[in-house]
């Protein structure tokens, strides 16, 4: 058991990684970008994976529990999302800061649970996940939320100070989704 314990967040840290190269390559191949710009994202890509080497200041030891009533919270911040954009049509940037603010309130909802203080970061994470223009509808949502809070539930103790991290974790989970839906699904 304690190998398991050990094998998912090292086998959810690759997956994180792949993500972000992923994102690069497709940023580079889109673009016809100048040389100076390549080398320059380059080097940062460089640091980037030299960083990963470095895990002492990207990890903070914390008791790690699962929550798993937080995927409640995963899927209404997403679904929340989704219905506000795709529904009413709002702005997608403006549905997910508004699913954001309003879920920042839930930090202050008394409940004897210990997973209160991370209900508003699950929200919002979620949000990120409700903004995919892709149109699977609310199956693909379902699966990538879910695809997100088990990457949020191994990972939530890296990264601690860096900014991008609920997005890039929303990202993974649409990504991975869509992999799914376009490689395992007929």
């Amino acid at each position: 058991m304690q190998n398991f314990k050990t094998l998912v967040p090292k086998l959810l840290l690759f997956l994180f990684i792949i993500a972000q190269v992923y994102f690069i390559v497709a940023i580079i191949k889109e673009k016809d970008l100048k040389p100076w710009f390549v080398i320059a994202f380059s080097l940062i890509v460089l640091g980037m994976a030299l960083s990963y080497r470095k895990k002492h200041r990207l990890h903070t030891e914390l008791k790690h529990e699962v929550h798993y009533d937080l995927f409640f919270w995963f899927l209404i911040g997403s679904f929340a999302t989704y219905f506000l954009q795709s529904t009413i049509d709002l702005n997608t940037v403006l549905a997910a800061g508004l699913v954001g603010f309003i879920g920042s309130f839930t930090r202050h909802i008394r409940w004897q649970m210990n997973s209160v203080a991370h209900w508003p970061i699950a929200i919002y994470c979620g949000a990120f996940v409700g903004m995919t223009q892709l149109p699977y509808g609310y199956v693909f949502i379902f699966i990538s939320t879910f695809l997100t809070a088990v990457f949020y539930t191994f990972t939530h103790h890296y990264f601690h100070g860096i900014g991008g991290k609920l997005g890039t974790l929303a990202f993974m989970g649409v990504l991975y989704t869509d992999v799914i839906y376009k490689f395992f699904l007929p």
